[in-house]
């Protein structure tokens, strides 16, 4: 697991670190929104979304456009997913 946020290297690993986060941050200028289709053209930032993606690179479940991150919509999702294999 992973998280994506716009935010420079040293604010994520301050908030990571804040948070006890059990996952690195990673900083992203766009290149990453934009692949994903979350990059709002509009605020030159990335909106807001999850994503769960398999080994082989193939996008399982998203959720994009929500004012926070969900989490118990992506265990549930995350759950599904596991069951179904």
């Amino acid at each position: 697991m992973i998280g994506v946020s716009a935010d420079t290297p040293e604010r994520n690993i301050a908030w990571a670190q804040e948070l006890k986060l059990p996952f690195r941050l990673l900083s992203d200028a766009g290149q990453v929104g934009r692949s994903y289709g979350v990059w709002d053209e509009l605020w030159k930032i990335e909106k807001r979304a999850t994503f769960i993606i398999d080994r082989a690179g193939t996008i399982r479940w998203a959720e994009t456009g929500g004012l926070c991150v969900d989490t118990a919509r992506t265990l549930d999702a995350l759950t599904r997913l596991a069951a179904a294999r």
